[in-house]
């Protein structure tokens, strides 16, 4: 190595110093760069994935929109879903949970409605029972529940009144222009049906009452419940039904006096029809033309108009022959018997040996046999002697008991007096 003298060294040392002076005293000086300085930021990593199940994902805020499923004729649940292109393992995992047993039973007219997630999967179901009843079945995590959510409705007491007259002549035109549902027709002629008949005895100025719950929820008539009192004035005489529950918790009805309504055998056999031949001993035949006996009445009503078990009984004949045409008889106790002709058909099951309800349908409205046209014939016999239908006594049910008519009396006389005020009113 070539060796300097130390005073060459020191100048050296010296010249650096100077010259990182010189460069300091520039920067300092140095007039500002116009152009902005741009620093470049380097890029992150782009996220990594993470693999999630479908049924572990939480429902996002921003579901997908509402599915309406409505119900048609022929409609299931699995056509439904079908349809509308959702889970069908989730429909099974639905019906599989507790409650579900009432998505079994739809209805035309009726609504389902469907949330899914985000991932397509059913977050909530919602199906309308009824006005007051909602089924609800919710996904939790990976598993669904399935709850029946109830709204109690307002309960408001109505009355309505009506009058049979001309352009009214029957129940049924007489209830419409009262203002009475088809349901609430059919319940006020259920409780009268032992005493009066509604194909014979109606005339121009019978009038009735009834008062019944009006069911009500957000203000709006959803439904009807029991008629709590009614009265019914035919041919002068008046009718009342008034509900009345005993301290066993047996409820029915009964006149003012604490008699049942209910009779061991209805007047009528076919609702809403009308009497084309009664009961006559002396009577010319249409077709034979000759004069026969009517041993019973004939009720004219369309083809196919169900036809009633007048009592409890056992039926001994479900046969056809050439005058009857399909014909029944059912045997009540050891006394009384009753005869059906001229059906069209008999109903499901019905056959000799078998037991029969009072007011179960037993066979159809029909022609068959010597018939002129479409009509029930009904026989009542007494002990095996022909009585007419119309007159004959009925025994009644068990009256309210001799204990409890105090109660008896002090539930029933405000409905009394306010079927008897609307009356006069009217």
């Amino acid at each position: 190595m070539r060796k300097y003298p130390s005073t060459h060294l020191k100048l050296a040392g010296l010249l650096v110093a100077v010259c990182a002076a010189l460069a300091l005293i520039n920067a300092l000086i140095a007039p500002t760069p116009s152009e902005p300085v741009t620093i470049p930021i380097p890029a992150k990593e782009p996220p990594q994935s993470v693999a999630v199940r479908a049924d572990q994902i939480e429902p996002a805020p921003d579901l997908p929109q509402l599915i309406r499923l409505t119900v048609k004729n022929g409609d299931n649940l699995s056509s439904l879903f079908a349809k509308a292109r959702l889970s069908a393992g989730d429909l099974q995992r639905i019906l599989s949970t507790e409650n579900a047993d009432a998505l079994a039973d739809l209805r035309p007219g009726q609504n389902i409605d469907v949330q899914k997630t985000t991932t397509g999967r059913i977050q909530q179901l919602r199906y309308a029972i009824n006005p007051t009843t909602t089924l609800i079945t919710t996904l939790r995590n990976t598993e669904y529940q399935t709850t029946i959510e109830t709204v109690r409705p307002d309960i408001l007491l109505k009355t309505l009144h009506g009058r049979i007259s001309k352009p009214h002549p029957s129940l049924y035109h007489a209830g419409k222009q009262a203002g009475l549902s088809d349901n609430l027709i059919m319940a006020m002629a259920n409780l009268f049906q032992w005493d009066i008949s509604f194909a014979l005895d109606l005339r121009e100025g019978d009038e009735f009452t009834i008062v019944f719950e009006a069911l009500q929820l957000n203000g709006e008539l959803i439904d009807e419940g029991n008629i709590l009192a009614a009265s019914f004035v035919n041919l002068g005489e008046t009718h009342e039904a008034l509900r009345y529950t005993n301290s066993e918790g047996e409820t029915g009805y009964f006149d003012d006096n604490g008699e049942s309504l209910h009779k061991a055998f209805l007047r009528d056999p076919v609702h809403f029809s009308h009497v084309s031949s009664s009961f006559n001993l002396k009577r010319m035949h249409p077709i034979l033309k000759r004069t026969m006996p009517h041993r019973g009445i004939d009720y004219a009503a369309n083809r196919g108009t169900p036809v009633r078990a007048a009592g409890d009984g056992k039926i001994i004949k479900a046969e056809r022959n050439q005058a009857s045409g399909n014909f029944v008889v059912i045997q009540h106790g050891e006394q009384y018997t009753t005869k059906y002709l001229h059906l069209s058909k008999f109903a499901k099951g019905i056959r000799a040996s078998k037991k029969i309800k009072q007011g179960q349908t037993i066979g159809y409205v029909g022609a068959t046999g010597l018939a002129t046209g479409p009509h029930l014939h009904y026989e009542f016999l007494v002990g095996g002697v022909h009585r007419n239908p119309r007159t004959v006594s009925l025994p009644n049910a068990a009256a309210v008991a001799t204990s409890e008519m105090q109660a008896f009396k002090a539930h029933v006389n405000p409905w009394v007096s306010l079927l008897r005020e609307t009356l006069i009113k009217n």
